[in-house]
């Protein structure tokens, strides 16, 4: 899966701009970061977490956040605009738990269920 993200990350980068497409910026990012305020939380951990966006707004609330994702084009434009990130080319299902759940996972229709089948 990381090779397609690859081969598509420009598109992707393009498409989200600095904030987020409107669902991101409107609809996830204040649940989950209204969530986040709630804490106190030390740490978050972002799982697919693309170019890095999401990982960047906790950090200003002082919740360092690690991303995960396995497109080295995606992490590498994480890194590149977030320098002092912590951004880590890996697939969730290397992380050693019996379940995981994104948010991106739970929108991926089909792919989900192999995303559970591999133990992730």
């Amino acid at each position: 899966m990381g090779r397609d993200w690859d081969d598509n990350a420009e598109a992707w980068i393009d498409h989200l701009g600095a904030h987020g497409d409107f669902a991101r910026e409107y609809v996830l990012d204040p649940v989950m970061l209204a969530r986040g305020r709630q804490g106190p939380f030390k740490s978050a951990l972002d799982i697919g977490c693309g170019e890095g966006r999401f990982c960047r707004l906790p950090a200003k609330e002082n919740i360092p956040a690690i991303g995960i994702d396995p497109s080295e084009a995606l992490i590498a434009e994480a890194r590149k605009r977030d320098p002092a990130g912590d951004y880590r080319l890996q697939r969730a299902e290397e992380l050693g738990f019996d379940i995981a759940i994104s948010q991106a996972r739970c929108r991926a229709g089909a792919q989900s269920n192999q995303f559970l089948q591999n133990g992730a």
